[in-house]
């Protein structure tokens, strides 16, 4: 009869499990040469740049790096550090290409550099949560079909008693997206429509008595002819295992 060790056998796997990783990021892209340097300023505003091939962002806390990395929203994260809203950080870094750095190679260029100098690791879950679903009102969404080429794009602002959010030339998932982030839970898409769009929503993020404009929830019906619906559904999560403050240099 054979006896094993457990203990032996889930180190092996664990090992494994690490060189696979390793051995994924090693085949990914990565940049070129990167800076990474704490932000002291105080400010509130983070920003992202790419010209070409070199990436530029500024003010950045690693919930915000993680989240444009991973493309996901505040509340798909899980097991996060306690400075990870706190510190910030500034980043310049190149691919040694000239050629523009796309969406896709952009989220993988940031998961290398989040895993080299914040030595991040991380696993993906799937969790039961509240979540809506989008669907189309009785009378059929009233959302218009982009006809002429455009650049896509999508802005959303806020101010007392007002927000606006306007999409040009996007599909239905950058509106759920968007809505998502907006209620802080996810939203799925059951409109069935597959096309990419424009649309202006406007509503009061707060609204009372005394509003003018209606809830998020009232204008999406009146203006774009979708409904939410509660529900239970997945939700991706992305739980943190491991992060340190970043090498800086």
């Amino acid at each position: 009869m054979a006896f094993f060790n457990r203990r032996r056998i889930a180190v092996i796997a664990g090992a494994a499990a690490v060189l696979i990783a390793q051995e994924a990021r090693a085949q990914s892209p990565a940049f070129e040469a990167a800076s990474i340097r704490r932000n002291r300023s105080g400010e509130g505003n983070t920003h992202i740049d790419i010209v070409g091939g070199r990436l530029t962002i500024t003010n950045a806390s690693l919930k915000t790096l993680i989240r444009n990395a991973y493309d996901l929203l505040s509340f798909q994260l899980a097991g996060e550090p306690h400075w990870i809203d706190t510190e910030m950080y500034d980043i310049v870094a190149t691919t040694g290409r000239a050629a523009k750095i796309q969406p896709e190679e952009f989220r993988l260029l940031l998961q290398n550099l989040l895993a080299d100098r914040f030595q991040l690791r991380v696993h993906w879950e799937t969790r039961e949560a509240a979540v809506y679903a989008l669907v189309p009102e009785k009378g059929g969404p009233k959302l218009q079909e982009s006809t002429t080429p455009q650049e896509p794009g999508i802005n959303t602002s806020k101010g007392p008693g007002r927000a606006r959010m306007r999409g040009t030339s996007e599909p239905i998932a950058i509106l759920t997206k968007n809505l998502g982030n907006q209620l802080g839970r996810i939203v799925l898409d059951k409109t069935g429509l597959r096309g990419v769009y424009d649309w202006t929503l406007e509503w009061d993020p707060d609204p009372g008595a005394d509003a003018t404009r209606p809830s998020l929830f009232t204008a999406l019906q009146e203006e774009l002819g979708l409904r939410l619906e509660a529900q239970r559904g997945p939700m991706k999560v992305l739980v943190i295992d491991h992060a340190e403050h970043a090498s800086e240099n």
